[in-house]
């Protein structure tokens, strides 16, 4: 994983702590949407990137190189791996939004 995903992934936990020592209790719920809409953005972001196809040997683990990983034999190759990744992080994307969505409309 590249460090600039992983900082992406760890800024809605550093925001939650933030909030849940700033906020007064009563906003903790708002801060939580926030981050699931975060999060669903990031996610939504990812899968967009991982269904182009091009990128589809990273997903699947094979250590070939870049220009091999250009080839059209290749993207067909390790294009299923690539889109079942894909629209299972589109699910989880399209969950988190409507969790955000829940903690506002309960609130």
């Amino acid at each position: 994983m590249k460090t600039s995903t992983a900082v992406l992934l760890m800024l809605p936990c550093e925001i939650l702590i933030i909030s849940s020592i700033l906020l007064p209790s009563e906003y903790i719920e708002y801060a939580g949407a926030l981050i699931m809409f975060y999060i669903a953005g990031v996610l939504f972001v990812i899968a967009k990137y991982i269904l182009r196809g091009d990128n589809a040997h990273l997903i699947s683990g094979i250590n070939i190189s870049y220009e091999e990983a250009k080839l059209p034999e290749n993207i067909e190759k390790y294009a299923k791996d690539s889109k079942i990744t894909g629209r299972i992080l589109q699910i989880v994307s399209i969950i988190c939004y409507l969790v955000g969505i829940y903690f506002v409309v309960t609130k």
